[in-house]
C-alpha cells in the first residue's frame, strides 16, 4: 500500500498542479449559446461579414445542449496518469475525480462551480476552497467558472463576459492553420483568446490564450478524436499545454463512456472532515510551480 501511494502522490499532485496553473492564465467565458446580431444588446450593433457570421453560427449549431454529461476520464501529465470520472452540469458544476486501486478509492478531486473552486488531495489530506473573487490573479483577469465551462464543453467564449456571446462579438482572420475566430474587444483584459475552427463541421480545434503583458505565456487547449454524442460531435480527447519562460506543462484529458444525464442531481462536495488541512491557494501555487 505504501508503495502504491508513493507512486500516486506525484501523479495526483501533477494532475492537480496542471489544473491549478490553468486557473491563472485563462479568460472568463460565457455560459450559454451564441446569439445572432438581432439578439445583441441595444447600441452594440456591429456590421459582421458573412464569413464570421457563418463560422460563429456553425460552431454554435454543434454546441452540446444537454443539461448534464458524465463519463469516465483518464488524466495524464507526462508519464504520470490517473483514471477517474467527469461530471458536468451546465451553469452549475464541473467535477473531475481521480481514483486508484481500480477505481475503488478516490485520491483527488477538482470541482468548479459559479461560486467557488475546490481542490481536494486525499493523499496529503489537504484541500483548497476559494471564491473566484478571493484569488487576485483570477479576479483581475475576470476569470470565473464559465471560463472552464467553455473549455470543457468546447464552446466559444469572450473574455470578461458571463453572458451569451453574440455573432457581433467576434471577428475572423486566416492563419497558417486555418480560419480563426477572436473577440473584437479584448484589449482591456489581461488575457486574449483565439479559436481555430473548422467551418465545415462546426468544431473548435483549438483555443489559444495569450497575455499581452507576458509574451512568453501561452495556453493551448487542443481538441481531438471527435465522436458522435447526443446528435452532435464531442471531442473524446482534450490536451492542455501551458508554456512560459520556465518551460511547459502538459495535461491530457481522455474521456470515454460519455452519457447524457438530464436528471443529474446535486453533486457538489461538502468540506472534508477535521483530519484535512485547508491550504491557501497562493501556497499551493508556490508549491506546484516548484515541482
Amino acid at each position: 500500500m505504501i508503495h502504491t501511494f508513493s507512486i500516486l502522490r506525484p501523479s495526483v499532485q501533477a494532475v492537480l498542479a496542471g489544473c491549478v496553473l490553468l486557473l491563472v492564465v485563462a479568460c472568463s467565458s460565457s455560459r450559454k449559446a451564441a446569439k445572432t446580431d438581432a439578439d445583441a444588446a441595444p447600441g452594440t450593433a456591429v456590421q459582421v461579414d458573412k464569413v464570421t457570421s457563418d463560422a460563429v453560427l456553425k460552431v454554435d449549431a454543434n454546441r452540446q445542449t444537454a443539461r448534464g454529461i458524465r463519463g469516465k476520464a483518464n488524466v495524464s501529465v507526462g508519464s504520470l496518469s490517473a483514471s477517474g470520472a467527469i461530471k458536468m452540469k451546465r451553469d452549475e458544476i464541473i467535477q473531475v475525480s481521480l481514483s486508484a486501486l481500480l477505481g475503488l478509492m478516490e485520491v483527488g478531486r477538482l470541482e468548479l462551480t459559479p461560486e467557488y473552486l475546490y481542490i481536494l488531495d486525499r493523499i496529503n489530506h489537504e484541500y483548497v476552497r476559494a471564491r473566484w473573487d478571493e484569488v487576485p490573479q483570477l479576479r483581475e483577469a475576470g476569470i470565473n467558472f464559465y471560463t472552464f465551462q467553455g473549455l470543457f464543453w468546447e464552446e466559444l467564449f469572450v473574455p470578461g463576459k458571463t453572458q451569451s456571446p453574440a455573432v457581433a462579438d467576434f471577428k475572423t482572420q486566416q492563419s497558417a492553420l486555418g480560419l480563426t475566430l477572436e473577440p473584437r474587444e479584448q484589449s482591456q483584459y489581461a488575457m486574449m483568446v483565439q479559436f481555430l475552427v473548422d467551418t465545415a463541421s462546426g468544431i473548435i480545434r483549438q483555443a489559444t490564450v495569450t497575455s499581452p503583458k507576458v509574451p512568453s505565456l501561452k495556453l493551448e487547449w487542443t481538441y481531438s478524436d471527435w465522436t458522435s454524442f447526443d446528435g452532435k460531435t464531442f471531442p473524446a480527447e482534450m490536451h492542455m499545454t501551458l508554456s512560459s519562460s520556465n518551460g511547459s506543462n502538459n495535461i491530457r484529458f481522455r474521456f470515454s463512456n460519455m452519457q447524457v444525464d438530464e436528471q443529474m442531481g446535486a453533486i457538489a462536495s461538502p468540506l472534508p472532515g477535521s483530519n484535512y488541512s485547508p491550504m491557501d491557494i497562493d501556497k499551493l501555487l508556490r508549491r506546484l510551480t516548484k515541482s
